[in-house]
Parts: C-alpha cells; structure tokens; sequence
C-alpha cells in the first residue's frame, strides 16, 4: 500500500476502505471530512481501536460515519490512537457495516443522494403514524428546501439514521419526495447603464472605448445581455483604471457613481 490513501468515499465507500486496511493488518489514522463534519478512526494491526466523530466515540462513531455518502478520506500509517475505546471485535463492527450498506440500498430506491429535499403529502397518511420524539425533530426541519445533508447537520447527526426516518415516513404516506428550488436569479443591469457607460467612457478614451469595457466584461465572465448588478462596482474600476489622467478619472468615477445609485 502506498505511504498514504485518500480518496472520496462517493467511489470508495468506508466500509470497503476498513475491510482493504484489516486485511492488510494496517496501523494508522484514517480521516475523514464531510464539509464542516470531521471524523477519524484509528487501526492498529488491522484492528479498529478508536474512532471519534462529533459527539460520538468508539463503534457508534464509526457506525456514524459509515453514514457518510460523500465526503473526502486519507489515510495516514503508523500513528498511534489517542486511546482504545472500541471493544466490539473488528469483525463485527464490519458486519454491522455490511448491514448498514444493505440498508442503504433499500433507502436510496427513495433517496438516491443526500441533496433531496422532502415536503408533507397534502394526501395525508394511509394511516395512524406514532412519531418518536426524534422523528418529530426530523419532521419539524422539512420544509421542502431543506436536504437530507442539511437536515443531518441541523440535527448533529449521521446521514444514515436521518435518512432511515424520512424513509420511513415517504413509506408511510407522511412525506413526499419535492423539488429542489433553483437558487434565485441573480439582478442583472439593464441596456440604459451600459449606454450611459459607453457614451461616458468613450467621451474620455475615444472610440475604443466600448472595445475596452467588452474585454473587461468577458475578463469577469460576464455578458452584456446578463451582466449582475453585484458586478457593477467591480467593471468601473477595472475600466478606470485604463484612465492614465488622474482627474479625468476621478470625474468618470463620479459620474458613474451616481449612476449606480440610481440603478
């Protein structure tokens, strides 16, 4: 194995990068994020002999983890774990990996990735449906904008057991599966600014001045057609500063100024 692994557990799921270090009989510390969720698990001699995610440490944290869809990995070898706290034999704590994978296969035929967003059936249940507290807590954030990986985190909790009880509850009749919204348009500036940009742009650097705001506009990826208002202050001063004249500079900007205002 080379000095360090790493990859993303989208390819290589967790439960298959335990199973490749156990049986190499690998010592090390494996780690691994998920945007602001951290988590590390320690093997030594192909054992695992701790593990720490969030609040949880020992098994439940390496069964917490196992919940992860996506996120990065990297393995380190020979480092020692801080301390021992998982008891439970490897070779369990795969097995009940194993049957968390198989789970998950079940829940993604209605959650296929954590980027899903639910919403309540305006139908209602087929039935009489009891809510755990905890479930309650899951049902309390659908708001049909948030997703299971933000539920998760509002939560503090694994993917996977917040999946379970939205899996649960589309079951149920309870939930539905929603749209994701598209995230707003962004304001964009209409002709008149541009018009007023060109003639005050040109009456300083003469007919090429139109040419210079195109290279600037495509310089920040933009378009005329589609130019965003929050880019605006950002064009004035890069087409200012091609004016060498202090001062007929500072007027331009001025001028421009007061046209943005009045956007």
């Amino acid at each position: 194995m080379p000095e360090a692994l790493s990859g993303n557990l989208a390819q290589l799921p967790l439960l298959e990068i335990l199973k490749l270090l156990s049986s190499e009989g690998q010592t090390g510390r494996l780690s691994l994020s998920n945007g602001a969720s951290k988590g590390e698990i320690f093997l030594r001699e192909g054992n695992v002999v701790h593990a720490a995610s969030g609040e949880h440490i020992s098994e439940e944290a390496v069964y917490s983890l196992m919940g992860w869809l996506q996120g990065g990995f990297r393995f380190v070898p020979d480092v020692g774990a801080p301390e021992e706290s998982v008891t439970t034999p490897t070779e369990q704590v795969l097995l009940e990996g194993a049957r968390r994978v198989q789970q998950w296969g079940e829940i993604k035929k209605v959650i296929p990735s954590t980027d899903v967003v639910f919403k309540l059936s305006p139908v209602g249940a087929s039935g009489t449906v009891n809510l755990e507290a905890y479930e309650w807590q899951v049902v309390a954030r659908v708001n049909a904008a948030r997703t299971v990986a933000q539920i998760a985190q509002d939560l503090g909790e694994d993917e996977f057991r917040v999946a379970k009880v939205l899996y649960r509850l589309v079951s149920a009749g309870l939930l539905e599966v929603g749209e994701k919204p598209e995230a707003p348009l962004r304001p964009t500036i209409n002709g008149g600014f541009f018009r007023r940009l060109d003639g005050e742009f040109t009456e300083v650097m003469g007919p090429l001045g139109p040419v210079i705001i195109d290279d600037e506009i495509a310089a920040l990826g933009e378009t005329r057609e589609s130019f965003p208002r929050d880019k605006v202050a950002q064009l004035i001063e890069r087409v200012s500063a091609e004016i060498q004249d202090a001062e007929k500079r500072s007027r331009f900007q001025g001028i421009m100024l007061e046209a943005i205002r009045n956007l």
